[in-house]
């Protein structure tokens, strides 16, 4: 999917739900434009929506996205299954010994962070936390996270707002060990997931606090959805 459709979709999922007259003014085209657009992304089952109530006026509709539309985004099952695999057949039994089966998918997506970190390793060695972060918004980028970041009081927010393995992590939490040791490797920081899509958050998060180890009003945004002017 491209074009217009694909913006809404983006936009849906980094907003959690929004109107058409929000999504217009962010696209940058005619609420009845989007509209149309809109009709095409329920018809195929990408998006719902739900009325929002009001005393007065004409009704108005949140729309946001079904699973099926989650999975029209960026997801990487095929390539996943061929690291684990490969990672598990490299297990010997002194690995898994004495472990349940959870403790060991678990030790399986910490080991698929670990050898991430250790390609991007040298890149944030002596580096201060604003540098480490600009390598980890690229590297997070890369892997079809789509991540949001920013500082507020003193406390740094990592936001997710894509999960490449999405229908994984919903059935089993220890996936979300593989984000959250890349990122806690990438940042020399201790980090607390205050949201997670297993709980029906829209995306997952983490916090750190930082002190002022950041200027203020610190941001990054990647794949960031660009207003358009023209229909396609």
């Amino acid at each position: 999917m491209e074009g217009t459709r694909l913006l809404i979709l983006q936009l849906l999922q980094k907003n959690n739900s929004d109107t058409v007259e929000g999504l217009a003014k962010a696209i940058g085209l005619a609420p009845a434009t989007i509209r149309r657009h809109l009709d095409i992304l329920q018809r195929d089952r990408f998006v719902a929506f739900e009325e929002i109530r009001k005393k007065t006026g004409r009704p108005e509709y949140s729309f946001f996205l079904t699973d099926d539309g989650q999975e029209t985004l960026p997801k990487r099952y095929d390539r996943l299954l061929n690291q684990v695999m490969q990672l598990m057949s490299s297990m010997t039994a002194q690995d898994i010994e004495g472990k349940a089966g959870s403790q060991v998918l678990e030790l399986v997506f910490q080991r698929l962070s670990d050898q991430v970190w250790k390609e991007y390793e040298g890149q944030v060695a002596d580096q201060d936390l604003e540098q480490r972060l600009t390598v980890l918004t690229d590297l997070l980028a890369k892997e079809d996270f789509s991540p949001m970041i920013e500082l507020k009081d003193e406390t740094l927010q990592i936001k997710l707002l894509n999960c490449p393995f999405r229908l994984v992590a919903l059935e089993n939490r220890a996936v979300c060990s593989f984000d959250e040791n890349l990122i806690s490797n990438m940042l020399a920081l201790k980090l607390e997931q205050k949201d997670n899509i297993c709980d029906g958050a829209s995306g997952c998060m983490y916090t750190a606090h930082v002190g002022n180890k950041l200027p203020a009003g610190f941001s990054t945004v990647q794949d960031e959805v660009a207003p358009s002017r023209t229909d396609r």
